[in-house]
């Protein structure tokens, strides 16, 4: 664990963290606090947000979205590996489909939210797909590139020693793979929560997305606000524990 943290160099992010908050906090002083809250006044909305009785749905808004999020950045993940992989490996699935990833990659989440909007309406699916559609290209894109640099002197070495399909697979493709895998999985994440939120505020019936533009509709900054500290910071910690997950599985390089 300490060889992760000296490798992330966390203590340096947590100086930046601290920076960041100070100069938050000196222009807040530039603005009112209904257009820029200070750090105080954030913690304050947020606490309210999350313990006041009137807003007793924080809880159940929070789950629906990480609910949400980890079905979208599952499957995102899944498809996006598979197909990446095939791309990177058959010549014949490059062809046919790269011209199908870049158009996915060039439409703006916020017109897939909208197209599903009006087909679907207002549902829990809109969220789920638009993460899907949007997130799948991108994890396709990372997977595809990371293919190609896989080292063909090891298969040529396996194929010498007679290695089974299921030995290649294991030993010899899914180690290579996994060096790609994890960094498509952390910025991913954070894609897919970005796409998730428009998704929100603008599809769906709850969840955090939901909650913001209910307060931007009030003009209430701070609670606005509020609603998005928790979940960001559940965003970061999850991403860092991807990054340790990948510290750990990858110490055989």
């Amino acid at each position: 664990m300490y060889s992760y943290v000296q490798a992330r160099n966390l203590e340096k992010k947590a100086v930046v963290a601290v920076v960041l908050l100070a100069a938050w906090q000196l222009g807040s002083q530039f603005f009112p606090s209904y257009v820029l809250p200070g750090v105080v006044e954030l913690l304050t909305a947020t606490q309210t947000v999350i313990v006041d009785p009137q807003f007793g749905t924080y809880q159940s808004n929070i789950l629906d979205t990480f609910q949400r999020l980890l079905a979208g950045f599952v499957i995102s993940v899944v498809v996006g590996t598979v197909v990446g992989t095939a791309m990177g490996l058959r010549k014949e699935a490059e062809a046919f489909l790269r011209a199908w990833i870049v158009i996915g990659l060039s439409v703006p989440s916020i017109a897939v939210a909208f197209a599903l909007i009006i087909a679907l309406g207002i549902s829990e699916w809109v969220p789920v797909l638009t993460v899907v559609i949007v997130g799948v290209p991108f994890v396709i894109l990372n997977m595809w590139e990371g293919t190609q640099e896989l080292d063909p002197e090891i298969t040529e070495m396996a194929d010498f020693f007679g290695a089974t399909r299921l030995q290649r697979y294991r030993d010899i493709l899914l180690p290579q793979v996994l060096q790609y895998l994890f960094p498509s999985m952390y910025w991913g994440l954070v894609v897919s929560w970005k796409v998730l939120f428009i998704a929100e505020v603008f599809g769906a019936g709850s969840g955090v997305g939901y909650m913001v533009n209910y307060w931007f509709q009030q003009q209430r900054v701070d609670l606005l606000l509020g609603w998005i500290v928790i979940p960001v910071i559940l965003i970061i910690v999850g991403q860092e524990g991807l990054r340790a997950a990948e510290h750990r599985l990858m110490r055989w390089r």
